[in-house]
């Protein structure tokens, strides 16, 4: 477990250090739970999909021609290294077919495996493989295991960590896009075509997606720096919009996590959900109106908003993702009572409207959601991991399933060849390597007045420490930012993020408080610290306010 939780912090902390945008939030919202059937979604029925008495489940998820394909582990295989079986089943527990059983050897340098099915129902991407079943997969009789070649230029890169975190593939059966981990802390996207060959697919035409974007110098004012004008580089979890957009998790408009819709054919990229507090993954429906969120909105005393609720450049704290990841994430699912979704939303309504929830779909408190989720090719189901809370290590899971009874899906998205001609992407991959080294020193002008004294340091060893100054920081003219946050992390030790900022203007606010977490390692990771510290006040104390809205850390658990 300690070096899982080692590798997963390694995750978090490149992705969040790779996404960060100067915008500033707009909309930010703590509203309460909408109303579940006044959304235009309607009734909903949540079940557990019965499995066999013997299949100890690991993941699922449907395919498109509306089968669930699973991997689990039995008793007899659990401690062969690398042994994997696969089934095929109805999304009733039904029809339940054994197509594969037998050792995958997984590589050190890559994510391990995943399941992705392809839109010809024929094959399965896993990551390193593509797993073709003969003749689909809904009839499977044989199989055949087929490696991935990846581009030597990353695989044999001392730079890069894991060659991919996450994969996905396009609905045209083609184009495959990743998260690359690199091992200073950063991460890029990229997308190539996966091509057929003798004996395995090779990866051709790649092209990096997103690279650390670093700060650069201000030509014009000596000691100031601009900070990335980007906000591509959060983790891939869907190809949508027909192929030609990615859904990814990002901070755009928030400091904290959000979803966003990252196109492939222009440089837009749409903020999907608006919650001040963590929402990482969006899994589109067919017709795309709806959506899956991995959420902690419905979870009072381990959601973040706190973090979050106070609009300010998401560069200057997004760097606390990493540790709120641990506590309202991971440590939620080891030992802390909370909810981290899934959320079922209206996807416009999640865009635009301040304060939408959507309906929750976690119906017991002793389990918790894990990836990945996944819609039935009707949209009339998805369904969705469930691990029981205190114990995860992949022995003690469910497979969960939500039918909308009363829901009207629109026609499936049509699909399109995926694009090549991408206006961001490069076709050098040197340049993944070659970017900043996510040490940063130099003051942000306002763009209407004002600066931001803003100093970010990382170190090997799962620490480092970031700090803004706001002296008259304005972008607009009107809002106004006076103070200083302050974060210095220590994933081994203790993590503490300091605030005393004051946003003064149409809609003031404030942040006033110190939070100060635990290790993440161990029984219970990244817990929230009230001792008394070396100056004599608690070690998290304080409050967040804006829009009459005002957030205690001491709501917060332990």
């Amino acid at each position: 477990m300690r070096n899982k939780r080692i590798i997963s912090v390694l995750i978090m902390v490149s992705l969040f250090l790779s996404i960060v945008t100067p915008t500033l939030a707009a909309n930010v919202s703590s509203g309460k739970n909408s109303d579940k059937h006044g959304d235009g979604i309607g009734r909903v029925s949540v079940s557990t999909v019965p499995l066999p008495e013997y299949v100890i489940l690991q993941d699922a998820t449907y395919t498109y021609g509306g089968k669930v394909f699973v991997s689990y582990k039995t008793a007899e295989d659990l401690n062969t290294t690398d042994f994997f079986n696969f089934a095929m089943l109805n999304d009733d527990g039904t029809d339940f077919k054994v197509i594969f059983s037998g050792v995958i050897p997984l590589k050190e340098n890559t994510g391990g495996i995943r399941y992705m099915p392809f839109q010809d129902n024929k094959r399965i991407l896993l990551g390193d493989y593509v797993l073709e079943c003969m003749p689909n997969l809904d009839k499977c009789n044989s199989t055949n295991l087929v490696p991935i070649v990846y581009p030597k230029s990353l695989d044999q890169d001392p730079g890069i960590s894991r060659v991919w975190s996450e994969i996905i593939i396009a609905p045209d059966n083609k184009h495959m896009a990743w998260t690359i981990l690199l091992s200073n802390y950063t991460a890029g996207q990229a997308i190539g075509v996966l091509s057929r060959k003798t004996d395995s697919y090779e990866l051709e035409n790649v092209q990096l997606l997103s690279t650390p974007e670093p700060f650069v110098n201000d030509p014009n004012k000596p000691g100031f720096i601009i900070p990335p004008t980007s906000s591509r580089g959060g983790e891939v979890k869907q190809f949508i919009k027909g192929g030609n957009a990615l859904s990814v998790v990002g901070v755009k408009d928030n400091v904290t996590a959000d979803s966003v819709v990252q196109d492939l054919t222009s440089d837009k990229v749409t903020q999907i959900t608006r919650t001040p507090g963590y929402d990482e993954t969006t899994i589109f429906s067919p017709d795309e109106r709806l959506g899956m969120v991995m959420s902690t909105r419905f979870s009072k005393q381990t959601d973040p908003a706190i973090f979050g609720i106070l609009p300010r450049p998401a560069y200057a704290g997004s760097g606390i993702n990493g540790i709120l990841y641990f506590y309202s994430v991971a440590g939620v699912r080891t030992f802390r009572s909370g909810d981290i979704g899934p959320a079922l939303v209206d996807i416009d309504r999640s865009m635009n409207e301040p304060g939408y929830q959507g309906i929750q779909l976690s119906t017991d408190e002793n389990w918790v959601f894990h990836s990945p989720m996944s819609w039935h090719p009707d949209g009339k189901s998805a369904m969705w991991i469930e691990g029981r809370r205190g114990l995860d290590d992949d022995l003690h899971k469910r497979l969960q399933k939500v039918n909308l009874l009363d829901y009207k899906p629109h026609k499936t998205i049509p699909i399109k060849p995926t694009t090549d001609n991408i206006p961001y992407a490069t076709n050098d991959l040197t340049k993944l390597t070659s970017s900043s080294n996510g040490n940063v020193q130099g003051k942000i002008a306002g763009k209407k007045s004002g600066y931001i004294d803003y100093v970010n340091t990382t170190s090997p060893y799962l620490s480092g420490k970031s700090e803004a100054q706001y002296v008259n920081f304005s972008d607009d003219g009107v809002n106004v930012y006076n103070g200083y946050e302050k974060y210095n992390y220590n994933y081994l030790g203790e993590s503490v993020y300091e605030a005393n900022l004051q946003l003064t203007g149409k809609q003031p606010g404030e942040m006033n408080l110190r939070a100060t977490f635990s290790s993440i390692l161990g029984d219970t990771p990244a817990r929230l610290l009230f001792d008394t510290a070396a100056d004599g006040k608690p070690k998290s104390y304080g409050y967040a306010t804006f829009k009459g809205t005002t957030l205690h850390i001491e709501d917060l658990l332990e």
